[in-house]
Formats: structure tokens, C-alpha cells, sequence
């Protein structure tokens, strides 16, 4: 199946939405002029192509041999939560898995132009509003490319694991790739949240080779997940990978 992606607005191309089939490990994304392509296996014929991106609605597609599909996408209607301004001193605070274990990493290979994702769960300060400022990960050594594209992503804790997403912002940066902390910075967003939850962080391929990632790990500091392919199955992770996030409150 092949396609282009666009804006039911502008008719702009889609670019880095999730194509995938849920939880079945199969999937890609859209390059940056909004072009798609992926094979499928028969035994998927009864199976649905589901077309995700955070500030579209989700598209569902029978499995079929289509191609040069024109498909568009209708932006969701983001709704700002409510933000209560007082004069008390704020605090800072960096929550997750601040340090690595020299001796051990989390290391996976995106072979067919997907997504690689990791996810780290965050517990907030209790009855507290939040807001999230920074998003940090560190990576090891083993990188075949100079940058790459990083998208973060909010989940819902759902009984200890990455639910529903809760934040429908793109928040997408290109980053040097290149061991050591990589900062994601959201103070131009308005990331606010008043409960646990997960953070994601996917790594979008560049659409010529198979990408590899090594990050950091440690085995004490909670629960981490992992999937590579778009939408499909969290797996978890012996411990947790270097992943926190700054916050204020």
C-alpha cells in the first residue's frame, strides 16, 4: 500500500504521521513530502491500516493492494487545559532516571523505515499541576548518522503502562545525534498535567537506512516500555531507560 498524506485544510503533505496496523508490530511513517509506503503480509487482508498523527484524527483504512492513495486528514480541535496563575514561588524539579549504568543499555534496530520509541514512567509531586519544561535522554555510542528528527510524546498512565495520549501537540525537534544528554526543550509549549504519566520519546528514521539506537539504562529506577513500529505493542524493559523530565510547579 502506497499513498500521500494531506491537510483537509491546506492540502500541505502530512509529514512523520504513524501508519501502522495497532499492536501488531507492522508499520511506518510518512516522509516529509507526506509519501508513504508499506507491504503487508495476506494474512493482515482482514486487518485495518490505521493513519495516526497527534494533531490530526485517525483514519482507518481496509488492508488492501492500493496504491498512490490520496488520503487527508482533518486537524483535531486542540483544547487548551485550564491554567490557574497565583503569586507562590515556584518550584523546579527533575523527575525520571537522571544517571546510566556504564555497563548496560537499551539497543534496537528500526529496519523497515519506522519508529523507534521509548517510554519512561513519570510520577508527579502529589495534587500537584505541573509543568513540563524539558525533556532529556541520554544515548550511547553506535550512531551511522549525524541528526535526526525526535518527537515527544505524552501518555496516559493506564495501571502502570503507556495508555491514550494526553497532549496533542507535535512537539518535534532535529537533534545532533551523538552520545551523551540530549535536550528537548518545551518552554515554547504549554505542557501541563495533573497526574502521572508516561513520556515518549521517538526517534523518526531518515528514510535511507535502518536506524540503531543504544540509550542509556539503568535497572533500579522504575518502569520503561519500548516499541518499534509505529502503533505498535509496548514492550517492557528490564528497568528503565535515561529518560527524565524538568518540571514546575
Amino acid at each position: 500500500m502506497s499513498g500521500l498524506l494531506i491537510d483537509s485544510e491546506t492540502n500541505n503533505p502530512v509529514e512523520f504521521a504513524n501508519i501502522g496496523v495497532i499492536d501488531k508490530n507492522k508499520g511506518t511513517v510518512s516522509d516529509l513530502e507526506g509519501k508513504f509506503r508499506i507491504k503487508l503480509p495476506h494474512g493482515f487482508a482482514g486487518d485495518s491500516l490505521t493513519i495516526s498523527h497527534v494533531i490530526y484524527k485517525s483514519v482507518k483504512i481496509p488492508i488492501k493492494n492500493s496504491k498512490k492513495m490520496v488520503i487527508t486528514l482533518q486537524p483535531i480541535e486542540n483544547q487548551l487545559s485550564e491554567v490557574v496563575v497565583t503569586n507562590r514561588k515556584k518550584k523546579n524539579r527533575k523527575i525520571g532516571v537522571k544517571s546510566y549504568n556504564p555497563l548496560l543499555w537499551v539497543s534496537t534496530v528500526s529496519d523497515e523505515m519506522d519508529i523507534i520509541e521509548s517510554s519512561k514512567q513519570i510520577k508527579i509531586p502529589n495534587n500537584r499541576t505541573v509543568r513540563v519544561k524539558h525533556v532529556n535522554f541520554y544515548l550511547r555510542q553506535g550512531f551511522e548518522t549525524d541528526s535526526a528528527f525526535v518527537r515527544v510524546n505524552f501518555y496516559k498512565d493506564l495501571d502502570g503502562s503507556p495508555g491514550e495520549k494526553i497532549v496533542f501537540e507535535n512537539i518535534i525537534q532535529r537533534k545532533q545525534v551523538e552520545q551523551g544528554w540530549v535536550n528537548i526543550n518545551l518552554e515554547k509549549h504549554s505542557v501541563y498535567l495533573d497526574e502521572d504519566f508516561f513520556v515518549g520519546v521517538e526517534i523518526i528514521p531518515d528514510f535511507k537506512k535502518p536506524r540503531e539506537i543504544y540509550m542509556g539504562a539503568i535497572l533500579t529506577k522504575g518502569k520503561g516500555f519500548m516499541r518499534t513500529s509505529s502503533l505498535g505493542k509496548w514492550e517492557k524493559v528490564n528497568g528503565a531507560q535515561s529518560i527524565n523530565v524538568e518540571v514546575e510547579y
